[in-house]
């Protein structure tokens, strides 16, 4: 090989050489910081407020602890938390954690806000507590005897606590209660009864029931559709 082409080779792969180490300069030092500058704005600028909801279970149906932890990562410009419209009374217990005892289901709503401006707004619905009345589910009345079938989805019917109270305000113990069904069995007063049915959340119906007479032989039954919650 002759010196004149082994100077054109080393000279052709100096300028490789350079053109490479010039490349690789641009890419190191402009591009990619370009590509990640961007990035991070664009990221900054169109990141939204993060967050989790933990609603725990229930023991006795009255209430639950819903936990909020924020997970955002830029600061937060506005949080509102209401339940039912109404302002939640939030304990703080850990570092960007939260928590609120609730005693009535309904609509959690959040809404959150970066200091980006971007924004969310939310809801969660919590149903785990039993703060509605017992059922009615059907009644009759034969020969002067009140046969009540009842039912709670949620907490059950207390049925060692179920009574009936006559117009003079006498207190009229079940002839026989069938829990399996929820079959209740009262002896019907003449004057009527209003009968106690509650959960084991506390929630009461009082239906009264009474005999219109001269309609049939034996009389039919009435109750009335008033219902009193107790909380």
């Amino acid at each position: 090989m002759s010196q004149r082409t082994m100077y054109r080779k080393s000279a052709m792969h100096k300028n490789y050489s350079i053109m490479d180490s010039e490349i690789i300069k641009l890419l190191v030092f402009y591009i990619l910081p370009f590509i990640v500058i961007n990035a991070l704005i664009f990221f900054l600028a169109t990141v939204r407020p993060k967050y989790e909801v933990s609603i725990g279970q229930t023991n006795d149906y009255r209430s639950t602890v819903v936990t909020f932890s924020i997970k955002s990562y830029l600061p937060l410009k506005e949080v509102t938390i209401t339940m039912n419209a109404e302002p939640l009374d939030l304990v703080r217990t850990g570092k960007r954690t939260y928590q609120a005892t609730i005693t009535n289901n309904g609509i959690l709503d959040i809404y959150m806000k970066n200091f980006n401006g971007m924004s969310l707004s939310e809801y969660e619905v919590i149903n785990i507590l039993d703060d509605g009345a017992p059922e009615l589910v059907s009644y009759s009345a034969d020969e002067g005897i009140l046969t009540l079938t009842v039912k709670d989805t949620q907490s059950g019917i207390d049925y060692a606590n179920l009574y009936a109270t006559t117009a003079t305000g006498e207190t009229v113990s079940p002839l026989s209660i069938d829990k399996e069904n929820g079959v209740v069995v009262f002896e019907l007063d003449p004057s009527g009864l209003t009968v106690s049915i509650k959960d084991l959340s506390g929630n009461e119906y009082l239906p009264s029931f009474s005999v219109i007479k001269g309609t049939e032989a034996d009389g039919s039954v009435a109750a009335s559709a008033d219902q009193v919650l107790i909380q």
